[in-house]
């Protein structure tokens, strides 16, 4: 924890009002859905979700996995930002991982249970998670025949 914190100190992730802040766009407007991230007792920042492609739970805390390439470690459980998100963008793909739909763009849940993003990182869907992923991914699709 002490290592992601000396990282971020040393990106300038400091106070998101005022100084640059590398995990977000900086174009973003008040209207867009986003969430503040605690990075240290007193200190967050401010991201929209459509910047997030994915987030993978590491016991207490969760990694956010920005469309950036950049990475953050919070130390609150994946459970608890997935009640705040935007419910129609996020999908818990498995136990330790969620997926933004937008970055979606390959899948596979009949032989090997699969999803690939964009950054082309393969994310395993498990059988518990599988009717679900199914389910908001033909919401957020619409009903086309790749089902």
């Amino acid at each position: 924890m002490v290592t992601a914190l000396t990282t971020l100190n040393s990106f300038g992730a400091v106070n998101f009002k005022r100084d640059f802040n590398p995990f977000i766009n900086e174009n973003l407007s008040l209207k867009e859905p986003s969430i503040s991230l605690p990075i240290s007792c007193k200190k967050t920042i401010l991201v929209a979700w459509k910047d997030i492609s994915h987030l993978e739970a590491i016991s207490n805390y969760t990694m956010f996995y920005f469309n950036n390439g950049k990475k953050l470690l919070v130390s609150r459980t994946m459970k608890d930002f997935l009640a705040k998100s935007d419910a129609e963008l996020f999908v818990r793909v498995h136990k330790s991982f969620a997926i933004n739909l937008n970055y979606l763009i390959q899948f596979d849940v009949k032989e090997e249970m699969f999803v690939q993003l964009k950054d082309g990182k393969k994310i395993s869907v498990s059988r518990r998670k599988k009717k679900d992923f199914l389910e908001k991914t033909k919401t957020y699709l619409g009903n086309s025949e790749v089902f």
